[in-house]
Parts: structure tokens; C-alpha cells; sequence
């Protein structure tokens, strides 16, 4: 026989080291005890938690949630479609927000399994109990459909710190104006993932802190500008710019239209430098000292040595092109009085 040990009748200090030590998918699998542990759990949840959490809804029967812990994903819970069920799993039974489900161990976590037509309703019981236990809301959304932004809207009167839209599994066609309704959380980042056509609309209602698009090989000097106007960051992995289309680009930010960017960084389709250069030579200055731009997501991009190109408000702007990777940096470093 286990022995058991009296959790709930240790003393505060004792509950509050305990609750130290564990990781936030093993709180999460406390709190769904019984409606008397989320209580007690939650009262002693008193500081911030450290990791982001996230939901991924990109999975064709399934919605997972977890959290981000040195860039690698933790899983707490998921909710899954009933036909995946197999009578080899163990049920027992848990209490979430007093209502009495059924989980089972699914890999690395516990699930609870619905009908397709119920997946809704269970979505909002799992993301509303997270958000009262940890005092925090979803910060990362995973999602094929634009849809899953008004289901979180209508819970959250917060914002997203990131959305990864799409991907190589996604093969519904979503138009950019679909995660931008009025009923759709807000989102300081989105990252684009799926394949996007030449005829694609790049234009943006809402303003973010970073966009970047993973694959957009036919993407022109205006599909990045409609992109820039309302984007601190903007990082296209793939586009069909040439030293021309650059050199566009240099001329509008110049002349302070785009004056919300601050970084871009393209992967090029071609560069010669004097092409980029026409018109602006007397702007354009060498730089040796060493230069990185940290970017919303953490990640470092080198701006110098290379260039520097200087606008008639005294801002000043250093960039950088790389031959190996066919990757130019660009980015706003100073403001000369």
C-alpha cells in the first residue's frame, strides 16, 4: 500500500515550498484534484508565473495547452476527438471549474476526449480554469483558422504576445483581414506560416510590435511596405526583391513614410549595391563599429559594419547585406539633433 501523503492539512509555508518546486504542468495537474485544491492552489499561486503559455490549435483532432520553458514546449493539457479513444487508457476523474470530467494520460499529459460538436464548450472551460489558477492569459496562440483569435477575444480582454498562423499542414486559404475582426484579440507579433501567392494582401488594419513571413518567394517592394506601415519589425524569409525594389524602399523611408518600422530584414532574390544606392550616394555612409539589432522575439540581427543612411530629421538607420545568405538587415540605431 502507497502511503499517502496529507497535502492539504500541511502548514502555509509548508504548501507555499512545495508549490516552489513543482513546474507549472504539475500545478495544473494539482489544481484539477477537486474543486477544494484548485481553491487552495490558486490562493498560493501569489507571484507571476515565469513561462508564457500557449494553446495549439493547429492539430486536425485536437487542441493542446502548455507552456513555453527555454523555448521548449511543456504540455498541461489537451482536448481531443472522441474518435482517438481507445479502451486501453485509464480514466479517472478530475474537477474543472465544478464540473466533473474524465481524463486519461494521452504521451506526456492528461486529456479528456469529446465530440467534435463539444470541442468549443470544453476549449473555454480549459482556457478560463488556466487563466483563474495562474492569474495569467494565454500569451502564444498556434492556429490554422483566424476563428480561434475571436474564441480567445471573447474571453480575453488582454492581447497576444505572439500568433504563428498556418503552415505546411494548412490548406485552407486565410486572408490576412481574417485575423484582424473586430472580434479578434490583438496581437503583438504574427508570424505567417503558410505559403503565400504572388496576388496576396499584405495590407494590415491593425498596428504590431513584429511581423514575419516564412514564404512569400514572390513577395514585391509593396507587399513589404504594406507590411512596414504598420509594423515596428517586419522579416520576410523569402521574397522576389531585387537591389531596385530596395532602393523604394530606402526612398520611402526617407522620406519619413514608413516612420512606424524600425527593423526589416529580407531575404533577397538579388543585390548589387550601386543599384540600391541610386539617387541617395551623398546619404550613405561606411560604418565599421560593430552593430546588433535585438529583435521582439529575443533574436539578434547584425545592422554593422556595413552602412549607414541618414534621413533629413537626423534619424539615422544602419544596414547590412550578407552574400552568403542573401539576407539584408535593416534598422533604426540613432537620432542625431
Amino acid at each position: 500500500m502507497i502511503p499517502q501523503f496529507p497535502l492539504l492539512n500541511v502548514t502555509d509555508v509548508v504548501f507555499d515550498e512545495i508549490l516552489s518546486q513543482l513546474e507549472l504542468n504539475e500545478i495544473f495537474n494539482l489544481s484539477i484534484c477537486s474543486l477544494k485544491t484548485a481553491d487552495i492552489v490558486r490562493c498560493h499561486l501569489r507571484k507571476s508565473i515565469r513561462y508564457p503559455l500557449f494553446v495549439d490549435t493547429k492539430e486536425k483532432n485536437g487542441i493542446t495547452f502548455g507552456f513555453i520553458r527555454e523555448k521548449e514546449r511543456v504540455n498541461m493539457m489537451s482536448i481531443r476527438h472522441e474518435e482517438l479513444y481507445t479502451n486501453q487508457k485509464e480514466f479517472e476523474e478530475v474537477n474543472i471549474k465544478a464540473m466533473k470530467l474524465n481524463v486519461c494520460k494521452y504521451q506526456d499529459h492528461y486529456s479528456f476526449f469529446v465530440y467534435p460538436e463539444d470541442e468549443p464548450d470544453a476549449f473555454s472551460l480549459v482556457l478560463s480554469h488556466i487563466a483563474d489558477l495562474f492569474r495569467e492569459y494565454i500569451k502564444i496562440l498556434y492556429c490554422n483558422s483566424p476563428w480561434m483569435m475571436s474564441c480567445i477575444g471573447l474571453q480575453n480582454s488582454g492581447s497576444l504576445w505572439m500568433t504563428y498562423a498556418g503552415g505546411d499542414e494548412c490548406e485552407e486559404f486565410v486572408k490576412l483581414s481574417d485575423y484582424e475582426l473586430e472580434t479578434s484579440i490583438k496581437t503583438g507579433g504574427l508570424q505567417l506560416c503558410s505559403y503565400l501567392s504572388k496576388d496576396y494582401n499584405f495590407a494590415l488594419t491593425r498596428e504590431y510590435e513584429y511581423v514575419r513571413v516564412e514564404r512569400a518567394p514572390e513577395a514585391r517592394s509593396y507587399d513589404v511596405l504594406d507590411v512596414a506601415v504598420r509594423s515596428k519589425e517586419v522579416v520576410f524569409d523569402q521574397s522576389d526583391l531585387v537591389s531596385k525594389s530596395l532602393n523604394n524602399i530606402f526612398k520611402i523611408w526617407l522620406e519619413n513614410r514608413i516612420d512606424r518600422l524600425k527593423f526589416l530584414s529580407i531575404r533577397m532574390k538579388s543585390y548589387k549595391e550601386f543599384l540600391a544606392f541610386i539617387g541617395m550616394e551623398h546619404r550613405i555612409s561606411d560604418t565599421t563599429e560593430e552593430v546588433n539589432y535585438k529583435s521582439y522575439t529575443g533574436e539578434l540581427y547584425q545592422l554593422s559594419p556595413g552602412k549607414r543612411l541618414r534621413r533629413d530629421d537626423g534619424v539615422i538607420a544602419s544596414f547590412s547585406y550578407d552574400p552568403n545568405t542573401q539576407i539584408l538587415n535593416f534598422g533604426v540605431v540613432d537620432v542625431v539633433n
